[in-house]
């Protein structure tokens, strides 16, 4: 399956015509979906499903359904967590959030600025980052299993 970079596809869109329009979505369609995604990233990076989710604090089902592509727009807290829990790197992570077409983390939000600092300091623990945002007002992420169990903090 073929993966165009976003800078291909803008320079097929600026070539792009009203008419050629239909083969420009064929083409962008066949991009990566996060099932693949996720597939790629764990056989490239010797990790388990079972430890992403784990790390990532998602009940076992639902991040199975996302994993396995029945749930292919989850919401981007559950990405994020996902993504926490891979221990992935920013730009794989970014790369993650356009896949699934929920906006990449932007530096001049104040949330997104406190996971990125995390993960560029290589802190994936989501626990420990809903703490942070939680000691600088800002949202947590939030996902289905615990999230009211203090036992974790």
């Amino acid at each position: 399956m073929s993966n165009p970079s976003t800078e291909q596809l803008n320079h097929r869109l600026k070539s792009a015509t009203l008419a050629s329009f239909p083969s420009y979505l064929k083409e962008l369609s066949a991009a990566s979906d996060l099932q693949e995604f996720f597939s790629c990233y764990i056989s490239q990076n010797n990790i388990t499903p079972a430890e992403i989710i784990r790390n990532s604090g998602i009940s076992q089902s639902y991040a199975h359904e996302i994993l396995n592509g029945k749930k292919p727009h989850p919401s981007r807290d559950y990405l994020l967590a996902l993504c926490l829990g891979a221990n992935m790197d920013l730009n794989t992570t970014q790369h993650a959030l356009r896949i699934a077409q929920l906006g990449e983390l932007y530096s001049k939000v104040p949330r997104d600025a406190a996971i990125m600092l995390h993960i560029n300091q290589k802190q994936w623990n989501i626990t420990k980052l809903n703490l942070f945002l939680t000691e600088h007002n800002l949202d947590i992420i939030h996902y289905a299993k615990n999230l009211t169990d203090n036992s974790e903090f």
